[in-house]
């Protein structure tokens, strides 16, 4: 996506809290709730031994600059960016080296706008915006050998949905070394009737565009029907039907904002604050993790 020359700058000098529960405080979650094995974008720091969470391309020169979650806000990047737009070009992996990221300039997702406002925010908080058009990061590296199974808390927010008989567009896709159809099927996803949860399971609620909501989502390996599937969304337990289990694989890409295998016009128009994808089970620490990103971003 890209955004003109602009002759406005936003830049919003609020505390937006890093700590891991979203008041600035010294906790933070991934110290709290390990991710050792996993992978974690957010633009709030995660960890104390997180330094830079975002890199930035900014459209008047084409520099780019690494950015801490404080200096998100704190007036660094407006200085950066000045009356121009930025752009993500890499979303760091606060877990492992597993960054997600785009280097071809007009598929980069929006993260500052001179003519808008400054920095992208959705209730306040920033947000990586994807355009729904050709937008998207993507870790093309081969990812340890791990079971289909993961547990996934993501905030985001649906901007715009397809229309019916459009194509259907990706949250976010998890591409497995198994046999087409089937590959690049763990995924949240639209199809202009519905969310869907890995494949073809209906998610179980109506969303509204422009709403941020909080998905926590299993997917547990196994045979039959997927039993071993569930999703919260917004801490509520919904119902998921209509699944064909295609047995264990390994994962070896992650993709946000589109179809893993870049197939054409699936795009999602995003606001996409935080994704943590965990491959061991956060057991009964996922009611706390869940509170703990609630609490930070004020969902519900």
């Amino acid at each position: 996506m890209a955004v003109g020359n602009g002759m406005g700058i936003g830049i919003p000098m609020v505390n937006l809290g890093l700590g891991g529960g979203g008041g600035g405080g010294t906790s933070f979650l991934l110290d709290d709730y390990p991710n050792t094995t996993g992978h974690s974008y957010s633009l709030r720091q995660l960890s104390a031994s997180t330094t830079n969470v975002v890199r930035v391309r900014r459209t008047s020169d084409n520099t780019e600059q690494d950015f801490t979650a404080t200096e998100i806000t704190d007036g660094t990047l407006a200085t950066f960016c000045g009356e121009e737009a930025g752009y993500v070009t890499k979303w760091y992996d606060q877990s492992n080296s597993s960054d997600v990221y785009n280097f071809t300039a007009l598929q980069q997702p929006l993260i500052y706008n001179g003519e808008e406002g400054g920095v992208r925010l959705q209730n306040g908080k920033p947000c990586v915006e994807f355009d729904g058009i050709d937008d998207s990061l993507q870790v093309l590296l081969a990812l340890p050998a791990v079971t289909r199974a993961y547990y996934l808390f993501a905030v985001n927010t649906f901007v715009s949905f397809p229309g019916v008989g459009e194509p259907e567009v990706y949250m976010y896709g998890l591409k497995a070394d198994v046999p087409a159809p089937f590959d690049g099927k763990n995924s949240i996803k639209w199809d202009g009737f519905n969310g869907n949860f890995y494949g073809s399971g209906n998610l179980g609620f109506s969303a509204s565009q422009g709403t941020q909501y909080l998905y926590y989502g299993r997917q547990q390996a196994g045979s039959g029907p997927f039993s071993g599937s569930t999703i919260k969304v917004n801490s509520t337990q919904n119902p998921i039907t209509g699944f064909t289990d295609n047995g264990a694989a390994p994962i070896n890409t992650i993709t946000l904002g589109d179809n893993p295998n870049n197939y054409a016009g699936q795009n999602s128009n995003i606001k996409l604050q935080e994704f943590i994808l965990y491959f061991t089970d956060p057991g009964v620490n996922a009611t706390p993790i869940e509170s703990n990103i609630n609490t930070h971003y004020s969902i519900y």
